[in-house]
């Protein structure tokens, strides 16, 4: 049971370890031994290490495990067979940094982090009612997910990204229109239909919006005060209520069911009784969460020209407001996708029911980092995929194992999966046949009445699809897609048989396959040698063992028209191609 179903009780006192500010200077730790140590980060990893009696994995992953596993963080691509010949041949000190810096600087990468934040911002282009026949598409949604793909690429400051889509002022007006879809964030959520009482709608969208808001920038789940106050966390009713009045104005309901009038009975922003708005309490002016407040709330409300505005400048005021707590959830989130886990293991939960932070210190680092910086991305980015920690091999130490199986404290590199988007780009992207234009209208997905096959017209990067929220994409569908009707922080990337069939048995991936040996023949010609060289350099980034190369020729030796056709199927089935290591 859900303690948001509980009856109030008293509020915990402002111990939470998420909302303690940020230590004016965060003291990186001295270790005895650092010629393992790349930057501080691995400064703070070895002293925890060495704490809990662990060493790391001091072997360097080899080139080619590095440049997939950096290619797909920072782009969600394998690297081209071009970029695997350039990184693993380049002898310079620099190498890998030069390689960073590439990715870094691809349009590739803001579709990759465009499509993580999309998760977290429950974007979705459909209204997403119960009933399904009324799930309309909303024609303008891209716009938005093009909007996040621009910021990520352009290291919009993030601080301003959030200002952007709460509905503050453009800071740069010469950039209004590549940003000005941002502020769609707050209509992003779902609808109830069409026949459902107009009240129920509004406090619905506006439960989403507050919800929404909480989760996303600051890790906190302030829908649990809807009803009571939170049970476990600090922020009471009337807070709720007070930061729900900050999108008031922007929930516009018409009076009527179908074809009943019904009037709207809370006209202003007002206390919800038990939350329901058949029982409206007293009125409320727009407010903060007094546990993130070191000066009242007019301070922000008074200096700004909207109430959107003012909530804007409150979660990313570090010194006053929110933005402490903001940039330790964006920092985290970074950190979860790049690591499979993040410091604090429940991104979307830094209160009292979440987790606490493996490496507290670590994670107050580079959230003062990233304030420092002007609050720009890509340099922790940066910062975390130089580190010596990210660049670890694997390892099955069994005494390590059984002290920290969960790989909580980065003892080694610990394998995951890609999510769907990252299988499907993929398998596109080594048959040859991925598109490669960026923004745009959505390519439709179908409806609940209409499914639709993932054919050449579609064939463009997974976030280009329409996020329709009651049809399945088929191929995505397959690998654990998002729930779109509420914030994602992190998406179950486990084994499933459902995918291993596809791998096996579906119509697409034997078209792929011949796709791909067309390609591989094309390129490398008739020599078997080289095709089983390309093929693994193509879907493994790495080149094959002694006995991968016999199993291929094996394999290769039998029907010649469609032995290859064979061989491409069976290597696209392999764990190791969903897999980053």
């Amino acid at each position: 049971m859900s303690l948001c179903g509980l009856s109030a009780g008293p509020l915990r006192e402002a111990d939470l370890w998420s909302v303690q500010p940020l230590s004016s200077e965060v003291e990186v730790p001295a270790v005895a031994d650092d010629d393992w140590v790349n930057n501080p980060i691995d400064r703070f990893i070895l002293a925890k290490l060495v704490e809990n009696q662990l060493n790391p994995v001091r072997e360097e992953a080899d080139r080619y495990t590095l440049i997939r596993r950096l290619s797909f963080g920072l782009t969600g691509l394998p690297p081209s067979l071009a970029a695997i010949e350039q990184f693993v041949n380049d002898g310079a000190e620099d190498a890998y940094g030069k390689l960073v810096g590439r990715l870094l600087g691809s349009p590739h990468y803001g579709e990759r982090w465009g499509r993580h934040w999309l998760d977290v911002v429950r974007f979705g282009e459909s209204d997403g009612v119960l009933t399904v026949n009324e799930d309309k598409v909303r024609g303008n949604a891209w716009k938005f997910r093009d909007a996040v793909i621009r910021a990520f690429n352009e290291d919009l400051p993030f601080d301003k990204f959030v200002r952007y889509q709460v509905g503050g002022p453009m800071e740069d007006e010469s950039k209004r229109d590549r940003y000005v879809e941002l502020r769609q964030f707050m209509h992003l959520g779902t609808r109830l239909q069409n026949n459902s009482d107009p009240n129920d709608k509004q406090f619905h969208r506006l439960d989403d919006m507050v919800s929404t808001t909480g989760t996303a920038f600051l890790g906190l789940t302030f829908g649990c005060a809807r009803c009571h106050d939170h049970p476990v966390d600090p922020m009471s009713t009337e807070e709720y209520y007070r930061v729900a009045a900050f999108y008031f104005d922007q929930v516009r309901e018409a009076p009527k069911a179908s074809a009943r009038k019904i009037e709207l009975r809370v006209k202003e922003p007002r206390v919800l009784l038990k939350g329901s708005w058949r029982s409206p309490g007293k009125s409320v002016e727009p407010g903060f969460l007094q546990v993130l407040m070191k000066k009242d709330d007019h301070y922000w409300r008074a200096g700004s020209g909207s109430k959107l505005e003012a909530l804007g400048q409150w979660l990313t005021d570090h010194e006053a407001g929110a933005g402490q707590l903001l940039a330790r959830v964006i920092v985290n989130r970074l950190w979860h996708h790049h690591f499979g886990q993040g410091l604090v293991s429940s991104p979307n939960d830094f209160g009292n029911l979440g987790s606490p932070p493996s490496h507290p210190g670590l994670l107050d680092y580079l959230a003062r980092t990233l304030i420092e910086g002007g609050w720009q991305l890509k340099n922790i980015q940066r910062m975390i995929v130089t580190s010596a920690t990210y660049r670890q091999s694997s390892s099955a130490e069994t005494a390590f194992l059984e002290k920290d199986a969960e790989n909580t404290l980065l003892w080694h590199r610990r394998p995951h999966r890609l999510e769907a988007e990252a299988i499907r780009d993929q398998l596109l992207m080594v048959a040859g046949v991925l598109r490669g234009e960026m923004f745009g209208p959505s390519i439709s997905i179908g409806n609940y009445k209409t499914e639709v096959r993932d054919e050449p017209k579609s064939w463009r990067r997974s976030i280009y699809l329409q996020a329709h929220r009651s049809a399945k994409h088929p191929t995505l569908s397959l690998f654990d897609p998002p729930d779109m009707k509420r914030s994602v922080g992190s998406r179950s990337t486990g084994a499933d048989p459902v995918g291993a069939l596809f791998a096996l048995n579906a119509p697409l991936g034997w078209d792929l396959a011949k796709r791909l040996a067309g390609r591989i023949e094309g390129e490398a010609g008739a020599d078997r040698d080289r095709q089983i060289e390309m093929a693994y350099l193509l879907l493994l980034s790495r080149l094959p063992e002694k006995e991968e190369r016999r199993i291929g020729r094996e394999l290769l030796s039998g029907r010649k028209e469609q032995s290859l056709v064979d061989y491409c199927h069976l290597l696209l089935g392999l764990n190791e191609f969903i897999y980053i290591n």
